[in-house]
């Protein structure tokens, strides 16, 4: 590793970092008011990092899951995190991704009404993770840091973030059902199987499908 990435590395690792996530809600509940985003994947965001996903420090998280806005942890917040956990990436093979499920309390104050009433529009739906990360490699061949042993603080509903992805999903039934349908088709493949060909398209079209639940 090269003198000034190893500054680099040596300044991103034990400091607070806030990675946002850009992507719509993937699922929404009128009813009980709480919404499912993608909080963080593997992809290289704005500022050049990856978040190796497999090593999420999730326990100190969940013991205080506030769900804030920008941030802004001295203030009240717009409700709590329910439950976090990690699925398959439909967009990046062998890759996972966190997710969360984020009740509004919307009874509390008419601005954190007005915030649910965004997201339900669609106007805001970005979330952003604040964590800290414990180890800190490079990856010469994506030319990106990567974030390891990541202890997650909180997360937050943001305006605009760094990670693209990191948005609400919609309408994630049937998306989790592509999902496994694929899943299924993969394990049933066969190299020796005359019908590998059939599969293998299969595969690729249910990705296409599954890929425009994140836009």
């Amino acid at each position: 590793m090269k003198p000034n990435i190893k500054q680099k590395a040596a300044e991103l690792q034990g400091k607070r970092i806030d990675i946002e996530v850009a992507s719509k809600a993937v699922s929404i509940d009128d009813e009980k008011h709480t919404a499912t985003f993608v909080m963080s994947t593997a992809t290289i965001d704005r500022h050049g990092d990856i978040v190796d996903q497999d090593s999420w420090i999730l326990e100190h998280f969940m013991s205080n899951p506030a769900f804030f806005w920008g941030h802004r942890s001295n203030d009240f917040p717009l409700g709590k995190w329910l439950r976090v956990w990690l699925e398959p990436d439909p967009e990046m093979d062998g890759e996972k991704m966190l997710m969360g499920e984020a009740e509004f309390a919307v009874e509390v104050h008419p601005d954190i009404e007005r915030a649910w009433n965004h997201v339900k529009r669609g106007d805001l739906n970005m979330v952003s993770v604040g964590f800290i990360p414990h180890i800190v490699d490079y990856d010469e061949k994506r030319d990106a840091f990567v974030l390891k042993s990541c202890e997650l603080m909180e997360c937050s509903l943001v305006g605009i973030g760094a990670n693209r992805r990191a948005l609400v999903k919609g309408d994630d039934a049937i998306k989790q059902t592509l999902i496994d349908v694929k899943e299924q088709i993969t394990e049933t493949i066969d190299e020796e199987d005359p019908a590998i060909t059939r599969k293998k398209n299969a595969i690729t079209l249910l990705n296409k499908a599954i890929r425009q639940f994140q836009k």
